[in-house]
């Protein structure tokens, strides 16, 4: 469910535009005084031409639904998706490349998320550390393991003469 409910007693505007606010907890309600009975109806003055004095109803609770209003979710940004993704399968995979092309799409991500208040933010985080930490972590790797090689390598030649034939 992409809906999220909002408190009671806010106002949202709708994708048209038009604000919308909650509808009232009470109706105003209008009293009449009842004409005098006990003046004989000849010497009855006409009563004044004002509009009613609107009273309110008492507070009682119950007798209305709490009034809630759904707001449809801000969709997930993809580019975070995919920044996790890679992430992750550069991370487990010796890919590291994948993890620079992850490193680019959290970037954007992030930007994309700023700029248009999508969701995602996480994600995008995560697939930059996750880029980072595997982009280092075999990029290391294989300069230890080549300079293990070439550290060999050079142990041989040492020992062997000093000359490669």
């Amino acid at each position: 469910m992409n809906t999220r409910v909002l408190p009671l007693g806010n106002t949202y505007t709708g994708s048209n535009g038009s604000a919308h606010a909650p509808a009232a907890a009470h109706a105003p309600v209008a009293v009449h005084s009842p004409a005098p009975v006990d003046t004989p109806a000849p010497t009855r003055t006409p009563a004044p031409s004002h509009p009613p004095a609107l009273v309110q109803a008492p507070v009682t609770y119950g007798n209305r639904a709490p009034v809630v209003v759904y707001q449809q979710a801000a969709p997930t940004n993809s580019s975070s998706i995919v920044a996790l993704v890679l992430g992750l399968i550069s991370f487990i995979s010796s890919f590291f490349f994948l993890g620079i092309v992850g490193i680019i799409f959290g970037h954007i991500a992030r930007s994309q998320i700023k700029a248009r208040g999508e969701r995602g933010n996480g994600m995008a985080v995560a697939g930059l550390w996750l880029s980072y930490l595997s982009v280092l972590f075999w990029v290391g790797f294989w300069l230890v393991y080549f300079g293990v090689i070439a550290l060999v390598i050079g142990a041989a030649i040492a020992a062997g003469g000093g000359t490669v034939s």
